[in-house]
């Protein structure tokens, strides 16, 4: 038992004595600098010629060589990056950090990394920790300052281009990266002159091009933009972004072909984009291509079910098309998805209203309105439907205490002859005006929103025709909703001269509806009466300073009449208006 004993912890000496020897062995083992070194330049070689694998696996032989090879672990990182494997590729970005912490060309690296993954806030840590390492090179501001732009910094993102342009004027990038800063500002004249500074710099660069087409549309120069977009696309037939953009372009022009021209390219490089789609539904719908427009919608449901807007809109062409079962059914969808969306309540009411449905308009209504209760033309609509509610609830409520036989007329006593010259005849009683036909349920233009009003049967045009019982005759408009409804119905039927009269007579009864004064503003411009036009347009937004459309129709009544510093500032008011709060 004690050689047994003896023999054991002979054995476990032994054991330790080899651990011991083995661990002073890899301590005194020396990196082969010489082998890296060549296994790196095999991988640079392998890279060149688009051998990625043989590179990754030559930048290892080097990193195994000598572990402190901070270039072999930056460039099989930027490998792994291109092939997609981003936890390795950090992984060796984080490790060439840890072996050379003062080299700024490293936190370069992987600040671009962070950058490219969309890590915007350890980019910008790692772009300034370079600039502090005395890395002052004009692409380290560059990337930084991009990474601002993408943080929505704009100002810091401003300086670093600055400086970045201080460093290196002929460098095209800075000034591309200002110029899209200066826009997200909506600097767009500021944007502009570094889009012209960045396309003097590079003028093969199509990105710059549609930039600086972006900028024109901030101020309304459309021409310009286009002829931008249209160089874009000389370059590069292939910027999907430009074929959309111009799309929107030559819709702002009028151009309702080129438009679908251009959004039907773009679709066929890009078959699944539903904004596509929806943009050339709404562009047919101008057309009165209400078919194709339905068949667009289709698409785009098919595309993105679970989006409510996509049912709103096809709600839209099944009413335009008469089928208003499916069209209630489509928006009645939207209101499933989101509950909480009140342009979909809105497009239902809407749509009930029409239909003089008039219980459920007004439940849909109060519902929008509850939702959004900053939206004065849904609060008005919600009110005629709530009028129309009483007069049904009157007009029961008449008929259970009206007599079962009808009440009959009588015609007045014969007066006496005062003389002997023969009894004039009666005269005619005065014709009332016949009824429009009812407006069809298509969407009202820019600024119209209120569905049109059921108008009366015509009454006898005369006394002699007058039936011999009292029948009860429907009132036309009374109130100033309701005048201002009646013109909004005959600017869906494009009668824009029809429609002054009725929003006149809702200016006379209120005068501080400052819908009425956009929808004659509107009526007027589209009849080239600008001067009027302005007019209206100018005591609607001081009746109410917040209405984007009243200003986006007075940019374009300005630019119609020749005042494109007019029209480019009433066009950034209306932007500043629709972004969102904070």
């Amino acid at each position: 038992m004690r050689k047994f004993s003896l023999a054991f912890v002979r054995l476990l000496l032994v054991v330790a004595l080899s651990g011991a020897l083995a661990a002073l062995s890899a301590a005194d083992a020396k990196p082969d600098r010489k082998k890296s070194q060549a296994a790196l330049q095999r991988g640079q070689k392998a890279d060149e010629a688009g051998r990625r694998e043989e590179a990754i696996a030559a930048y290892s032989e080097a990193i195994q060589a000598d572990a402190s090879n901070v270039e072999a672990l930056r460039l099989r990182a930027r490998d792994y990056q291109a092939a997609g494997d981003l936890p390795k590729a950090q992984a060796d970005l984080d490790k060439a950090v840890e072996s050379a912490p003062a080299n700024g060309e490293i936190y370069l690296a992987r600040g671009l990394f962070f950058a490219a993954s969309k890590n915007n806030e350890r980019a910008v840590q790692d772009f300034t920790l370079a600039i502090n390492l005395n890395l002052e090179r004009t692409e380290v501001y560059t990337a930084r300052g991009k990474a601002y732009s993408a943080l929505r910094e704009y100002d810091k993102a401003i300086e670093d281009f600055n400086q970045a342009i201080k460093l290196r004027l002929d460098n095209w990038e800075p000034y591309l990266g200002r110029g899209i800063a200066h826009a997200e500002l909506r600097q767009y004249r500021d944007a502009v002159e570094d889009f012209d500074l960045c396309i003097a710099r590079k003028p093969d660069s199509e990105e710059c091009y549609v930039e600086r087409a972006l900028a024109y549309s901030g101020i309304a120069d459309y021409t310009h933009a286009q002829a931008d977009l249209s160089q874009a696309l000389q370059l590069n037939p292939a910027d999907l972004r430009a074929w959309r953009v111009r799309g929107a372009v030559r819709e702002r022009l009028s151009d309702d072909p080129g438009a679908v021209a251009d959004y039907s390219e773009a679709i066929q490089r890009d078959p699944k984009d539903v904004r596509l789609y929806m943009a050339r539904s709404m562009v047919y719908m101008r057309m009165k291509r209400f078919q194709d427009a339905l068949a667009d919608r289709d698409r785009a449901v098919e595309l993105d079910p679970k989006n409510p807007d996509v049912y709103i809109a096809r709600g839209g062409s099944y009413h335009m098309l008469g089928q208003h079962d499916k069209g209630l059914a489509d928006r009645t969808t939207a209101i499933r998805l989101n509950p909480t969306n009140p342009v979909a309540w809105t497009a239902r009411g809407d749509a009930y209203f029409l239909l003089q449905r008039w219980d459920e308009a007004l439940a849909d209504l109060e519902q929008a309105v509850k939702l959004d209760p900053g939206n004065k033309e849904t609060a008005q609509l919600m009110g005629l439907a709530k009028a129309h509610v009483d007069e049904e609830i009157a007009a029961a409520k008449a008929k259970e205490t009206m007599p079962e036989t009808p009440q009959v007329t009588l015609p007045p006593p014969p007066k006496p002859p005062t003389s002997a010259t023969a009894e004039a005849p009666p005269s005619p009683a005065p014709a009332l005006p016949a009824a429009s036909t009812p407006a069809a349920l298509a969407p009202a233009p820019s600024g119209v929103h209120a569905p049109s009003l059921p108008v009366a049967a015509t009454p006898p045009t005369s006394a002699a025709a007058a039936p011999k019982f009292a029948a009860p005759v429907e009132k036309g408009p009374a109130s100033a909703a309701e005048y201002h409804a009646a013109g909004r119905k005959l600017i869906q039927q494009d009668k824009f001269a029809e429609a002054l009269a009725p929003l006149s007579e809702a200016i006379r009864l209120d005068p501080f509806l400052a819908t009425a004064f956009n929808a004659r503003g509107y009526c007027y411009s589209r009849l080239r009466r600008y001067k009027e036009a302005l007019a209206d347009f100018d005591q609607a937004i001081k009746l109410n300073p917040a209405y984007t459309n009243a200003y986006t129709n007075r940019a374009a009544a300005r630019r119609a009449a020749g005042d494109k510093d007019g029209a480019g500032a009433d066009q950034a008011k209306a932007r500043e208006l629709l972004k969102p709060s904070k």
